[in-house]
């Protein structure tokens, strides 16, 4: 496969990551700014009281709460591996950030940079061309 090709594939992934991480910020940005709207009242602590409430107030909120409390350390588990596999740092930031932002969000940041490293490996990088070799000298016979 020619180097732009590869690019190219790296490229789509890399665009699509960054259009998961654009939508889910603004969708789950969206979601939260109008839940904490709806419980100012409560303040800070009522908000994040009311949140557990509501997120563990039936069976399937419990269902579906659980399934992305188990994903995310599923994923926690994967980016620290392909964190120390490809030399990423900060890797903590990335799943710290699930529960802050959103596990679309971190997530895919995350295989973004994680993207960007293979590309960047992938690549060639220029080799200087060596200096060209001095004559061989004869030296004088006695």
């Amino acid at each position: 496969m020619p180097p732009t090709e590869a690019w190219a594939n790296d490229r789509s992934l890399c665009r699509m990551y960054a259009l998961f991480a654009a939508a889910g910020t603004l969708v789950m940005g969206t979601l939260a700014v109008t839940f904490v709207v709806r419980n100012a009242d409560a303040g800070p602590i009522g908000v994040m009281r009311n949140f557990l409430r509501d997120a563990t107030h039936n069976l399937a909120s419990c269902f579906i709460y659980a399934d992305l409390a188990l994903i995310w350390a599923a994923l926690g588990a994967y980016m620290i591996i392909e964190a120390r596999r490809w030399r990423i740092r900060h890797v903590w930031a990335y799943i710290v950030g699930a529960p802050a932002l959103a596990l679309i969000v971190s997530f895919s940041v995350f295989m973004y940079v994680r993207q960007r490293r293979i590309a960047a490996t992938r690549t060639p990088t220029p080799q200087p061309t060596p200096a060209p070799a001095a004559p061989a000298t004869k030296e004088p016979q006695r």
